[in-house]
């Protein structure tokens, strides 16, 4: 029989690895106490574990959320859905929380927990930007206040919650029993970032967030304060305005300032 190459050898052992049907076997050198098989299950099993492995490192407070079975049997059958498609091992966890999602779906909490500890990944090692200093907006001038927006920075994640999540997040990373998952009474965002070399989150309401996706989307910070004081008497307004600034600048959100897009 002719030898099928080294590229139909590794495309045969992939296949072999992934369990689909293969002739990897034939390949293989029968010798010594361990037979073909034997061998090429132990690749196969540990292919999976290795996979296993990452996702219980990757999302560690779902795996503790859900317990050693669970978690397991979900992984596994993820694994199954989804080979790993990248050299870097770390992506290949990256669709868990949406598979999560599909697979509870009378269970939001269990794949916004996922998301949080995958945004949280993402947060320490993403790119790194010098965050705005107070005194550099105190150095500006009205005029160049009417105009003045941001850029957050490039770790900011922003996503709406449905559930207790994060109480259930903060409960796990202090080794506590878990709130039970409650919707939440009123919309809720989540911010996840870094702040100096550590990842950070907190929970935002309807007023900061629409704040961010306007400066996010090019408005100044005088027409997100204009827009403020159409929802709100003129103190209210200024006084939201305020502390959502002493916010990002105290989180070290900001990263630049810019002239609106418009």
């Amino acid at each position: 029989m002719k030898s099928p190459g080294l590229a139909g050898l590794q495309a045969a052992f992939h296949d072999h690895l992934l369990g689909r049907p293969s002739p990897i076997a034939h390949e293989v050198v029968d010798g010594g106490r361990i037979g073909v098989d034997h061998r090429l299950r132990i690749y196969h099993n540990a292919y999976r574990v290795r996979l296993l492995e990452n996702l219980r490192d990757a999302y560690e407070k779902t795996w503790a959320y859900l317990g050693d079975a669970r978690f397991e049997t979900s992984a596994l059958a993820f694994i199954a859905d989804n080979p790993s498609r990248h050299r870097n091992l770390r992506w290949h966890g990256a669709a868990f929380s949406q598979w999560l999602a599909n697979r509870f779906p009378q269970d939001p909490d269990i794949a916004e927990l996922a998301l949080i500890d995958w945004q949280l990944r993402q947060a320490f090692d993403g790119p790194n930007a010098t965050p705005v200093q107070a005194d550099e907006l105190a150095g500006l001038s009205a005029e160049d206040w009417a105009g003045a927006g941001f850029r957050f920075t490039p770790t900011l994640f922003v996503t709406p919650l449905r559930c207790n999540s994060v109480s259930i997040w903060h409960a796990l990373d202090q080794e506590q029993v878990p709130p039970v998952a409650a919707s939440l009474p009123v919309p809720t965002w989540l911010l996840i970032w870094r702040k100096g070399w550590q990842p950070h989150f907190r929970t935002i309401r309807a007023v900061e967030h629409a704040a961010l996706m306007q400066l996010h989307d090019g408005a100044s910070f005088a027409g997100v304060c204009a827009a403020l004081g159409e929802q709100f008497s003129d103190q209210e307004a200024a006084g939201l305005a305020a502390a959502n600034l002493r916010s990002w600048l105290q989180d070290e959100l900001i990263v630049e300032l810019t002239r609106p897009s418009a």
